[in-house]
């Protein structure tokens, strides 16, 4: 057989389109020096961050998050704007991969954001973690949060604090479960008994009256003065919150495209506009247009008033 028949020729040409997409796929990724210089620009502005997210590679992702949350810490701003950069950051970072990545992505978050701002973000998450909103069965949610909890205390016990921060991993997932019963097998996973029975009387306290002060106080922290971050987050939140659990089940399917809710919000269509552009006028919250301000995460579904009662169901009461 003749190397120059048209047959061999379509084969070369397949191979070389092949060749050619491949590299053309390696270098669409930013290497580390080029993804350090974005991450001022990123923390500022949220397209500069989606544009960069999309061309870290996954194996950088982790570690572009733990920089890009650093340089949020050291943002010269006042503490509801920087609990709700935190939030969009560490919303953005999840968001887009999946498998163990996302799970070490959020572990990294846990890991970084200043203890006094994870009550803020552990909320803010929650809802992005919810279970039915994410479309997935008691035994799915289960799976994932137990793994990612793992991962967590692999990544915090390099910590101070290790307790403080597994305990608002399991209070991200467990705000967000169907089946309280997840709070015992969550607590199950931390290493050490002590460690469990601190977690389930701070896990009890947040479910029960929503009181995270015996945790701050636990890693030597006060509760933040924010005064107008729950408003805030509804001008600077996602318009549609964003479904971050969902592709982590390879057979969850979206809802048809045009149903309520049924299609995912692209991160550069989410809306956020700096605090400094927000205005609070006779006690409700406009922006400098005067729209008002009842949009963005209101649409979301709010935590089932029965969680409230639920602590006792998560562990039982020491003796």
């Amino acid at each position: 057989m003749k190397l120059n028949s048209p047959k061999w020729c379509g084969m070369i040409a397949v191979g070389m389109l092949a060749a050619v997409s491949v590299m053309a796929q390696e270098n669409a990724f930013l290497t580390r020096a080029q993804w350090l210089k974005q991450i001022g620009p990123s923390v500022g502005d949220t397209a500069v961050l989606k544009v960069t997210l999309e061309r870290v590679s996954p194996e950088d992702r982790v570690e572009f998050t733990q920089r890009i949350l650093k340089a949020v810490s050291r943002m010269p701003v006042g503490p509801d704007e920087k609990a709700a950069a935190f939030v969009r950051t560490a919303v953005a970072c999840i968001a887009g991969i999946s498998g163990e990545v996302k799970m070490r992505v959020i572990a990294e978050v846990f890991a970084v954001i200043p203890v006094e701002y994870l009550p803020v973000v552990t909320e803010e998450l929650a809802k992005r973690f919810n279970q039915e909103y994410n479309g997935l069965s008691d035994e799915q949610y289960e799976k994932i949060a137990s793994e990612t909890l793992k991962i967590a205390i692999e990544r915090n016990a390099q910590l101070d604090m290790p307790s403080v921060r597994n305990t608002f991993v399991i209070l991200a997932f467990l705000r967000g479960a169907s089946n309280p019963a997840l709070g015992n097998v969550l607590i199950a996973l931390l290493p050490d008994e002590r460690m469990r029975n601190l977690a389930s009387d701070w896990v009890r306290s947040v479910v029960e009256n929503n009181d995270y002060e015996s945790l701050l106080a636990a890693a030597d922290v006060e509760a933040l003065p924010l005064k107008y971050y729950r408003t805030m987050m509804r001008v600077v939140g996602h318009s549609l919150l964003d479904r971050l659990l969902a592709e982590l089940n390879e057979n969850t399917e979206w809802e048809t495209d045009g149903e309520e809710g049924g299609e995912r919000q692209p991160s550069n269509e989410s809306v956020w506009m700096p605090l400094s552009q927000v205005w609070q006028i006779s006690g409700t919250m406009v922006t400098p247009e005067d729209h008002n301000a009842d949009f963005g995460i209101n649409r979301v579904p709010r935590l089932p008033s029965g969680y409230q009662n639920q602590g006792t169901t998560i562990i039982a009461p020491k003796r």
